[in-house]
């Protein structure tokens, strides 16, 4: 079984109730995460190397949008199951259970948020990342894993996004870390933004960038 689970929801240094977060943007969720999944799915594609025949999980699978892709590119013979989670390691020690011999699990996590923030944003987004990479050796180490495991940045695809598009992101604060912005710091970001990196550019101009996703594999012995 190969297993993908979504990204961290670990902010500063609690857990962080994404209920309120999720709610706030779950009409708009598809279209405000659109080119982040599609990118995050040809990284695992790469990553998985599925087969037809395997069986597959994703964990923390939002709207399954990640799930239906990697069924669709990938050709699987069985459907993509998904999954949500509240305590990790609970999580983590069960998958590793139902892991058939020689069977994975991955984890993804963005580390580089890839397009241009204004400089609140970018310290939110840096103090996320940071308490990510503190919590896998504290999560590893409480599963007490008996097998290899794996880190690598992996760099998606370019991704071209509308600086209209991206400005509305930052306004729904699709990044949960952005719930600790107020609607004024957002703003002045924004005009931040306008004034200095995107003077030139217009509402509709296209803004290429690269994300970065941290994939931890587990392979049992």
């Amino acid at each position: 079984m190969n297993i993908h689970k979504e990204d961290s929801s670990v902010e500063g240094n609690k857990h962080f109730d994404l209920s309120h977060h999720y709610h706030s943007v779950a009409e708009k969720y598809d279209y405000l995460y659109k080119e982040y999944y599609e990118g995050k799915s040809s990284v695992l594609m790469k990553c998985l190397d599925l087969k037809p025949s395997h069986i597959v999980a994703d964990i923390g699978s939002g709207t399954g949008f990640i799930a239906e892709q990697l069924f669709k590119l990938s050709g699987l013979n069985n459907p993509v199951c998904s999954h949500h989670f509240v305590d990790p390691v609970a999580v983590y020690k069960g998958i590793l259970r139902s892991l058939r011999p020689g069977g994975f699990f991955i984890e993804a996590n963005w580390v580089d948020g890839g397009h241009p923030m204004f400089n609140s944003a970018e310290n939110v987004f840096s103090t996320y990342y940071q308490n990510v990479v503190k919590e896998r050796p504290r999560l590893l180490q409480e599963m007490n894993l008996q097998g290899k495991i794996s880190h690598q940045e992996v760099t998606t695809p370019t991704v071209a996004l509308a600086k209209s598009k991206l400005y509305e992101m930052f306004r729904c604060r699709y990044m949960s870390m952005f719930n600790r912005l107020s609607d004024e710091q957002i703003e002045e970001g924004i005009k931040e933004l306008e004034n200095e990196l995107f003077k030139d550019v217009k509402d509709d101009d296209r803004i290429n960038y690269n994300y970065v996703v941290l994939i931890t594999k587990i392979h049992l012995d």
